[in-house]
C-alpha cells in the first residue's frame, strides 16, 4: 500500500512539520521551523510580511523544496509533489483566488472534485452550504468579491478535506463576512478537519483559532493559545507595537 492510499496512523496529527528550513540563494525564508495540526483543531499562522507564512503553505504544498527537515499528513511523510495533494486528502485555498473566471460557479467548485464518481450531490450540497446555489449557473467573475471568495472556498471544501490551508481567507471582507467565515471555519473543524490558515486579521485568528503560531524572520517566536500568543512580548514587538488581542 503506497502513502497515497495508506489510511492516516491512529493518532497521529492531521499535519506534522518538523525542523523545516527553506533557503532561497543566502535567504532563509524558513528557518528549522516546527508545528502540528491535530484532527477538528484550528491554527492559526501569523506574523509580519515577509515572515515565511506562504513559504510554509508552499513547502507542504510542494510548491518548493525544503533545505532540511520533514512534512508528515496523518503520520505518513508528505512527498513533495502538489499533483497529488487531493489524494492525500489536503485541500488550499489562494491568496489570489485562482478561480476560471470564465466559468460558472458550479464548474469552479466541480473542478476541486474531479477524482470523485458523481461529484454533482458533494459540489450542490457546498453551493447550499455556502448560500451560492442561486448564483451556480452565472460566470464566477460576475460576483461581488466576498461570493468568488466563497466559491474558492466551496472548491476546497468538496474534496472532503482532512486538511485544509486556508491562506488569507478574511482578505477583502467586511465585517459581516468575516464573522460568517468564522463560523464556517469552525463548523468544518467540527467535522474532524484540520485546519491551518494563514492570515493578517489577527482579531479574526484570535476568535476562531485553537492554537496561533507566530513566525518572524522565518522562524517561530511564539506558540499557544490565543491568550498565550497575545500576552507574549516577542509578538508585541514582532508587530512594531501594534496590540494583539484574544476575544
Amino acid at each position: 500500500m503506497s502513502a497515497l492510499t495508506a489510511p492516516p496512523r491512529e493518532g497521529a496529527p492531521r499535519l506534522a512539520v518538523r525542523g523545516l528550513s527553506v533557503r532561497f540563494g543566502g535567504l532563509a525564508a524558513l528557518d528549522d521551523v516546527s508545528l502540528h495540526v491535530d484532527e477538528g483543531e484550528v491554527v492559526g499562522l501569523i506574523g509580519p510580511n515577509g515572515a515565511g507564512k506562504t513559504t510554509l503553505f508552499n513547502a507542504v504544498c510542494g510548491l518548493v523544496r525544503p533545505s532540511a527537515g520533514s512534512i508528515a499528513v496523518g503520520g505518513l511523510p508528505l512527498a513533495p509533489d502538489p499533483v497529488r495533494l487531493a489524494a492525500r486528502g489536503v485541500a488550499r485555498t489562494l491568496q489570489g483566488l485562482g478561480l476560471f473566471r470564465g466559468l460558472t460557479v458550479r464548474e469552479n467548485v466541480l473542478a476541486g472534485r474531479l477524482d470523485a464518481h458523481d461529484p454533482g450531490s458533494d459540489t450542490q450540497r457546498q453551493l447550499a452550504d455556502l448560500g451560492l446555489a442561486e448564483h451556480a449557473d452565472r460566470p464566477v467573475g460576475d460576483l461581488p468579491y466576498p461570493d468568488q471568495k466563497k466559491v474558492a472556498l466551496a472548491r476546497a471544501l468538496v474534496a472532503e478535506p482532512r486538511l485544509l490551508l486556508l491562506d488569507e481567507p478574511a482578505g477583502g471582507l467586511g465585517t459581516d463576512d468575516i464573522a460568517a467565515l468564522g463560523d464556517l471555519v469552525r463548523h468544518t473543524a467540527a467535522t474532524g478537519c484540520a485546519v491551518l490558515l494563514v492570515e493578517h486579521h489577527v482579531d479574526f485568528v484570535m476568535g476562531v483559532c485553537d492554537r496561533v503560531v507566530v513566525l518572524d524572520f522565518g522562524r517561530v517566536i511564539a506558540s499557544g493559545t490565543p491568550d498565550e500568543v497575545a500576552g507574549d512580548p516577542a509578538v508585541d514587538e514582532a508587530y512594531l507595537g501594534i496590540e494583539v488581542t484574544a476575544s
